[in-house]
């Protein structure tokens, strides 16, 4: 069966040309994207080897967990191209994380090298004596 016959099977058309997915939210992610991948017959490894992301990446998405990524643009890269694999709009995908996603990184206490709220303190030149 050729992908596309595949990707069209997997939920019911709405309309001429159009899949009915259901309504976007970070919780109904995750399960669509596995419920797809399923339904084409794939493992995570399957997608792993096509996508180049990491199978930890994956089952993370899947399972709705976004704090192992470095970045909200990381997840949801990531996402869109999971998302592609098996067939799913990449507008539907970003529109289902996006907000939330991002709100969670916002939210997340950065790495802080010290230097933000510190004046900049005048360093001495170190003079190398030349043989």
């Amino acid at each position: 069966m050729r992908l596309m016959e595949i990707q069209a099977g997997l939920f019911p058309a709405s309309g001429p040309g159009m899949l009915a997915m259901p309504t976007p939210s970070m919780a109904v992610a995750g399960p669509t994207l596995r419920t797809a991948r399923e339904r084409m017959g794939m493992t995570l490894q399957d997608v792993a080897g096509e996508t180049r992301i990491a199978v930890r990446h994956l089952t993370a998405i899947e399972e709705g967990r976004f704090d192992g990524f470095a970045a909200s643009v990381y997840a949801i890269g990531f996402a869109r191209n999971y998302a592609r694999m098996v067939g799913i709009s990449n507008e539907w995908i970003t529109d289902c994380l996006r907000d939330e996603v991002t709100a969670r990184f916002d939210a997340r206490e950065r790495f802080d090298l010290g230097w933000s709220g510190q004046p900049a303190r005048r360093v001495h030149a170190v003079r190398f004596k030349r043989r």
